[in-house]
């Protein structure tokens, strides 16, 4: 029986998250998906607890997920229930090397089987809260709410998500659900700079996972080495990478690398960080390791690309993310700059249109995609009716992304439907209050509406950013001209 303080945490986060579910429901929903979770405890040989993290069962039969960095030094491991019931692992079954996961089946001596979540196929909705069942240590009654603050396309990692909560390391490997009460993600936690983040589900069916055809398990302290099962470098480095923290991201792959010099991946991620903070010596000794590993690598094409776009050599950089799809013709990231730079520099648009098309198809949940497509309906097509699908569709995956607001606010205005202009407006404003063509683009909007005063400050405080044609607006409807921060233009 769940006591009042977590019935009460419980209805205060079903009521901010703002399930579609009626409440009862959900927490109905919640209270048997909290079954499935456990804690997963590594201990030494003088059975002294050496570091907790979390897990879930995926089947009835006992099968379960968690970090497989738990594994680490380990002497034993065991599980315990949220009810206080214990279990052993019975085998391991494969370990994910870049998420840091392993799936094992658990050692279950009662006939009854366990409580297990199954992963949900819908993960695309973009929400903007989500629960995450913590270690009970790290957030009261075991629940921590989250507040999504930014979407990533990650190699080898597709979906991932960082969130503003309450979780640390003992809540890595903990079941995410959205506001459905579907299974979306699994939480890690970078010690480092205190950041909270989930990777989509997504990555429990991907071809990534090396199986162990008879890893029956063994309790000592050799067994994290014989398997060689993963450590958390490679996936703290990534997440750093795609934070643009480029220090912390070489000093993880250097750990990686320290521990395995044959793995190609560390190599090239550490070479990219290091050009970004202009160790240009050690970013071209990586690549040297890493061609002579594989010279056809999908990222070396992709990472060399990268280099020529920052060195303003479009033509070298297109040739090298056309060897990059051939290598890799899935790879989303590489396809969308192919896209842009059709246009840029042959002016191909059906070039462009269909190397959008191709990153939606082979990554359906990256809302650049759709942001680019919706873009180039606009600007080239003239198709303000796809282009709104497009928009809405990439803020739905991805609320957070850049500029998307703007764009669909400026299609509602152009449609007359000025009120949902400004409400997506004063989003795209409240994530870059410097962003003068969403102040622009509100001004008329509230011009529209009659609300003269407000449309005059959005284009007083446009035209001080330098924004040419809102000091036009200004001077011809509002009798002012602003003084401008930047000097005048």
């Amino acid at each position: 029986m769940k006591s009042a303080p977590f019935k009460i945490t419980l209805c205060l986060v079903l009521l901010v998250l703002g399930a579609k579910l009626n409440a009862q429901s959900v927490m109905e929903k919640i209270t048997k998906l909290e079954k499935a979770v456990f804690t997963i405890s590594a201990y030494d040989e003088n059975e002294n607890v050496i570091a907790t993290r979390t897990g879930f069962f995926i089947s009835g039969d006992g099968i379960a997920i968690a970090p497989a960095s738990i594994f680490i030094n380990a002497d034993s491991v065991s599980l315990t229930l949220r009810n206080g019931r214990t279990y052993r692992i019975s085998h391991i079954i494969s370990s994910h090397p870049m998420a840091d996961l392993i799936l094992f089946k658990t050692l279950n001596t009662r006939e009854k089987g366990f409580d297990y979540i199954i992963p949900s196929q819908n993960t695309e909705k973009g929400d903007k809260e989500v629960l995450i069942f913590s270690d009970p240590k790290e957030a009261q009654s075991g629940l921590s709410f989250g507040v999504v603050t930014g979407v990533f396309q990650a190699p080898y990692l597709d979906r991932l998500v960082k969130v503003k909560a309450d979780f640390g390391m003992r809540s890595t490997g903990a079941p995410v659900i959205n506001s459905d009460g579907d299974l979306i993600g699994i939480a890690s936690y970078l010690e480092k700079n205190n950041a909270c983040q989930y990777i989509s589900t997504h990555v429990i069916n991907d071809t990534l996972w090396t199986h162990y055809s008879d890893a029956k398990y063994v309790e000592h302290a050799k067994l994290h080495t014989k398997l060689m099962l993963p450590a958390p470098y490679i996936l703290r480095g990534i997440s750093y990478y795609m934070y643009g923290e480029w220090v912390e991201a070489a000093k993880s792959f250097s750990l990686e690398l320290k521990r395995d010099s044959t793995h190609i991946v560390p190599y090239l991620f550490r070479a990219e960080a290091r050009r970004q903070y202009e160790n240009r010596i050690g970013m071209q000794s990586d690549y040297q390791h890493a061609k002579k590993m594989n010279p056809e690598h999908f990222l070396i094409s992709y990472f060399e690309a990268l280099d020529y776009l920052s060195a303003k050599d479009e033509n070298k950089a297109f040739i090298s993310l056309l060897a990059c799809t051939d290598r890799h013709p899935h790879f989303a990231p590489a396809l969308i700059e192919i896209g842009l730079l059709a246009i840029k520099l042959n002016k191909d648009v059906l070039i462009a249109k269909t190397y959008f098309e191709r990153a939606i198809e082979s990554a359906p949940l990256y809302a650049n995609g759709y942001y680019e497509l919706a873009r180039l309906h606009i600007q080239y097509l003239r198709d303000d009716k796809v282009a709104m699908e497009d928009i809405t569709k990439a803020i739905y995956l991805n609320a957070n992304l850049p500029g998307a607001y703007s764009i669909r606010g400026t299609l509602n205005i152009q449609a007359e439907n000025y009120l949902e202009a400004i409400n997506d407006l004063d989003k795209a404003i409240y994530v870059d209050g410097t962003d003068t063509h969403a102040l622009f683009n509100r001004g008329l909007a509230f011009y529209n509406l009659g609300m003269k005063q407000k449309s005059c400050k959005d284009w007083d405080t446009a035209g001080q950013l330098g924004h040419y044609k809102s000091i036009k607006y200004l001077s011809r409807y509002c009798n002012k001209t602003p003084i401008s921060r930047t000097g005048g233009r």
